[in-house]
């Protein structure tokens, strides 16, 4: 099967293997997981309001023999519907590591029926990566998508193991195959497009649960209501949206949550010659655009809207 090479020194060819201690007064563990592949998209298009499959989205090369992280995972920075969220800090030696990977990361734990959305969220982080160049600058860089079979018990999120279907994951806009548009003569071969992926009939198994991990970048504190009253902020933040929007990636749900001050590290944009003070997470629900063949600028607009203090934006809808 034929993937993407990532061709820069990208920071998600750095690691190929993680494991994951804790020994806190509320759970003990040890970890490891292993790199795997994310869970491409279909190509949305406004001309006709319907997905496509495109075999220029497909899956992403997985480094081999690139460096093992091992880390001490911390403090619970939040949880939402697919997963909980930690800090955690570089327990290798120094000269173990890649000196561009900061010694304190965020580990995102997919709930266990919610893998699959991890993996997605994971392939947009790729496709920012490689295609758009826009981790570091208005998304936090990704280190990698990691998994592993759950082999013992007392782990963080066991509280929120499940929700309320421990047999399935979400569905994604793109999983209604009869409304997916195909060309005529499509043919992907070995490309790993999201009709081949084995994300894309993958179902959690209570018996046999996989735990996924996504490794990102620490940034800072959320979008608050006291930043929302502060002009240059809202500045800042239209201007992350516009980057994102130029990528030709529809958020879908753009909160106050999904906002955070960027990290210590962030790099100066290249489209607006600055470093922003503000990122966007939580891509679980996004997609992508071609905006090359995109013919109603009008529309794509609309889909590409991040709405940004909107009624949704602040939860009121």
């Amino acid at each position: 099967m034929e993937r993407h090479n990532i061709n820069f020194q990208s920071p998600l060819s750095l690691i190929s293997a993680l494991t994951i201690n804790a020994n806190t007064e509320e759970f003990s563990f040890h970890l490891d997981l292993s790199r795997s592949e994310s869970f491409p998209s279909h190509r949305f298009s406004c001309v006709d309001d319907e997905f496509h499959a495109d075999i220029r989205y497909s899956t992403y090369q997985v480094p081999q023999n690139a460096a093992h992280l091992q880390l001490e995972l911390g403090d619970c920075l939040g949880f939402g519907a697919t997963g909980t969220v930690y800090s955690a800090r570089i327990s290798n030696p120094l000269s173990d590591i890649p000196p561009s990977v900061p010694e304190e990361l965020v580990v995102k734990f997919a709930r266990l029926n919610h893998c699959r959305s991890l993996a997605r969220e994971a392939w947009i982080y790729n496709y920012l990566d490689e295609n758009q160049r826009l981790t570091g600058t208005v998304v936090p860089r990704c280190y990698g998508f990691f998994t592993s079979k759950l082999t013992e018990s007392g782990l963080p999120w066991s509280i929120y193991e499940f929700d309320r279907d421990p047999d399935r994951d979400d569905i994604f806009h793109d999983d209604f195959d009869d409304e997916v548009v195909r060309p005529q003569t499509w043919n992907p071969g070995h490309t790993i497009t999201k009709d081949s992926s084995p994300w894309n009939l993958w179902t959690p198994d209570p018996d046999d649960p996989l735990v996924a991990v996504l490794l990102l970048e620490k940034g800072g504190q959320r979008y608050t209501d006291f930043d929302d009253k502060d002009p240059l902020v809202r500045e800042d933040v239209e201007l992350v949206c516009e980057d994102l929007e130029f990528a030709g990636i529809a958020h879908n749900d753009f909160r106050m949550p999904n906002l955070i001050r960027a990290p210590l590290a962030t790099s100066v944009c290249r489209r607006h010659k600055r470093v922003h003070k503000w990122n966007i997470i939580d891509f679980n629900q996004a997609w992508p655009l071609d905006l090359s063949v995109e013919k109603f600028p009008k529309n794509t607009n609309a889909v590409l809207n991040s709405r940004y203090r909107s009624g949704y934006f602040y939860g009121w809808q």
